[in-house]
């Protein structure tokens, strides 16, 4: 298989590109008086959960700041904004970041994002076509499989299963397709497998497109593990330390909410995204954590390391932000 340390997309925006302000038409959420604006860039979707119910209680105001939400397609277009200064910031998964500190690039975690864990918090599985004769993760050798995007997480987990069960990565044909597009090709039987995330998971099976081959696509990361964070750039915090430790503290008051109140999160979803409520109640969503656990994101650096994403591991507190206060 070829190999890309870095989305070649994702290195060629945050090296290249100048990201001129979208109009005010295009953001959500309004400056109220008083407060310190922040511009954050995220993705539409279920596991963004805790910047929803962050807004909506009205985490963010008790903490002096107002937030502009920009929906944004992916982490190639959320991680060149924050190096630009476009946004403050981004949601991305995590090997992507750890890739990129690695490279040089400013970044830094600010407060946790979601997690997967064993007891319905897998958010992605890895499917294969309702006709498909593959019966095993092991079947995979010669495939043909897709993930939305190279040098991320996904890819890391599909070579991390590889060893796991015995297969030359070099007999697998990684190809990038959007998770939306995925059910398509699943059931077109343009590729072989697909990893695939909420709610495309279950839209996947719902429709007959295809069928489960391993509800827990990442379990090579281990029974829990961090698949996405909120990160900004180092010099930013280094400027605005109230406001970026006060939108941790709201996400942090965001995620200790949505444990406690499972089913009062579903509204919240329901009003921030497009997913209907029948939708809704049938996917699985990630846990949370208002904290780091330095040791379950040394395991991603060195696995990352393991499998040449980067040249050599480093400490996981190098890219977690410490607050001096």
């Amino acid at each position: 298989m070829k190999r890309f340390v870095l989305s070649l997309v994702f290195l060629a925006h945050l090296s290249l590109v100048v990201l001129a302000p979208l109009p005010m038409s295009q953001l959500t959420g309004a400056s109220a008086a008083g407060t310190e604006e922040v511009v954050v860039g995220y993705i539409p979707i279920a596991d963004c959960l805790q910047l929803y119910v962050a807004e909506a209680m009205g985490y963010f105001q008790q903490e002096g700041i107002s937030i502009q939400k920009r929906p944004m397609k992916g982490g190639t277009a959320i991680a060149p904004a924050v190096e630009s200064g476009d946004i403050q910031v981004g949601w991305s998964n995590t090997v992507s970041i750890i890739i990129a500190h690695a490279k040089g690039f400013d970044f830094t975690f600010v407060t946790p994002g979601a997690l997967e864990e064993e007891g319905g918090h897998r958010t992605h599985s890895l499917l294969v076509p309702s006709n498909s004769q593959i019966k095993q993760i092991a079947d995979l050798a010669g495939k043909v499989v897709a993930i939305n995007t190279l040098g991320n997480v996904n890819e890391l987990s599909i070579m991390a299963l590889a060893e796991h069960y015995g297969i030359d990565m070099k007999t697998i044909r990684l190809v990038e397709i959007p998770f939306p597009d995925m059910e398509a090709a699943l059931k077109n039987n343009s590729v072989d497998a697909a990893l695939v995330a909420e709610p495309f998971v279950t839209l996947s099976v719902m429709h007959g497109s295809a069928r489960v081959l391993e509800a827990s696509a990442h379990k090579a990361f281990g029974d829990r593990f961090m698949i996405a964070s909120w990160f900004v750039k180092k010099s930013w915090i280094e400027k605005n330390p109230a406001k970026a430790e006060g939108f941790a503290r709201a996400i942090a008051k965001a995620s200790d909410y949505i444990t406690g109140h499972p089913k009062e999160v579903s509204e919240h979803l329901l009003n921030a995204t497009k997913l209907s409520a029948d939708l809704v109640g049938k996917i699985s969503l990630p846990a949370y954590s208002p904290s780091y656990d330095l040791a379950d994101l040394q395991k991603l650096i060195d696995m990352a390391a393991k499998h040449k994403f980067i040249n050599a591991p480093f400490p996981a507190k190098e890219i977690v932000y410490q607050s001096p206060r």
